[in-house]
């Protein structure tokens, strides 16, 4: 089973007018263009282009484990985190027991699937991975009352963090005391927004506060990791990890699943217990994503999940890939060139930039040709 997929962009009002139409070559529709979901979600299910059937139609009700993504952000995503299994069984169940429709606006789980997720820059990324380490956030707190012009507000709340940051689970208390100021924080954000004239560190904080004035966002994002991915890097977020993409263009993929707990930078439900009940607050310095070379032209993305794999295939005249496995059920999204997609079944599609495909299992092997870049995503799952 071979067929070209499709899909419509989602209009988050963080989504890029110009990422996805500038680097795919498709024609901008002058709104965000946030996400393109490849899959079978009934968010926003991947569509036949041949009949304009659901995947999920064409695969007589199966539901690929994993979700692939096209994003785009022009300005922050939420700060956020997602459950463990269990934590998304229980708050599943939960929220049913307690009559809290699946569409309303303060539910919190979804569906009762954990979410791990990977992004995989295409243009120079922004993100905020992870708590910092315990001296960077105390050294963080005491640079905010260097000046000498500190108000006597800021003085105050910023002292009160020092005293609880220094007790036992410090950083939890922090965290969730600085959580818990929504819509009392506009003066602390406004003053160190003035700060950020004397130090780079407090140029991110100005930033957001632009867009997000007196969120307590603004300060938990200064606790967080500051990353930069270039073109091809990788970040994996497990459960529990605390995250939020800032701006840039990438393939995501996660399991298949809709469990957000948001923490800040965003209008949306906010629910700080449920977010501190899932949230892994040991401080954890961001790696990428290792890649492992499979054969010439080919690498697969390491991470820890089996719900998705995913691989890069990098082809040209001299690199042909020819009589592959196939691991799963499979989404092949071409992001560069153009790429010739084959299986054992004789079965072939032509992907052009921007173009996906699904390949079923029913045929053993597959094989890319042509000259550009494919991201393969299958499961162990599948």
């Amino acid at each position: 089973m071979l067929f070209k997929v499709t899909n419509t962009a989602r209009e988050y009002a963080w989504g890029s007018r110009t990422l996805i139409p500038e680097y795919f070559g498709v024609a901008a529709t002058g709104r965000p263009m946030a996400e393109i979901w490849y899959g079978t979600h009934e968010g926003s299910p991947a569509r036949l282009v041949e009949d304009n059937r659901t995947l999920g139609a064409a695969l007589g009700g199966e539901q690929l484990p994993f979700l692939l993504k096209i994003l785009a952000a022009d300005s922050p995503l939420s700060i956020q985190a997602h459950p463990n299994s269990a934590q998304a069984v229980e708050g599943f169940a939960r929220e049913n027991a307690a009559g809290i429709g699946l569409h309303a606006s303060d539910r919190n789980y979804k569906d009762d699937r954990h979410k791990p997720e990977m992004i995989v820059a295409l243009t120079e990324f922004e993100a905020l991975c992870g708590f910092k380490s315990t001296k960077q956030i105390r050294n963080l707190l005491e640079s905010m009352l260097d000046p000498t012009d500190v108000s006597d507000g800021l003085t105050s709340i910023v002292k009160h963090w020092l005293e609880l940051f220094s007790g036992q689970d410090g950083l939890q208390k922090l965290f969730v005391d600085i959580t818990n100021r929504r819509g009392n924080l506009d003066g602390v954000t406004a003053e160190l927004t003035q700060q950020a004239n004397l130090s780079a560190q407090f140029e991110l904080a100005a930033r957001l506060n632009l867009l997000y004035p007196g969120d307590p966002g603004v300060i938990i994002a200064l606790l967080m990791n500051h990353v930069w991915l270039e073109p091809g890097q990788a970040l994996y977020l497990p459960a529990g990890n605390i995250h939020a993409y800032l701006s840039g263009l990438g393939v995501e993929i996660m399991a298949s699943s809709d469990n957000v707990l948001r923490g800040g930078l965003t209008e949306k439900h906010i629910d700080v217990a449920e977010l501190e009940a899932v949230l892994n607050f040991e401080p954890n310095e961001p790696h990428l994503v290792k890649t492992r070379d499979l054969a010439k032209g080919l690498v697969e993305f390491e991470t820890p999940v089996d719900d998705f794999i995913l691989y890069r295939a990098d082809l040209s005249g001299g690199v042909v890939l020819a009589d592959l496995n196939i691991p799963g059920a499979s989404i092949v999204l071409c992001t560069a060139g153009e790429i010739a997609l084959s299986n054992s079944i004789e079965e072939r599609v032509v992907l052009q930039r921007g173009e996906a495909a699904f390949l079923g299992s029913d045929a053993k092997k597959f094989s890319l040709a042509g000259s550009g870049t494919a991201f393969l995503a299958t499961s162990a799952l599948s």
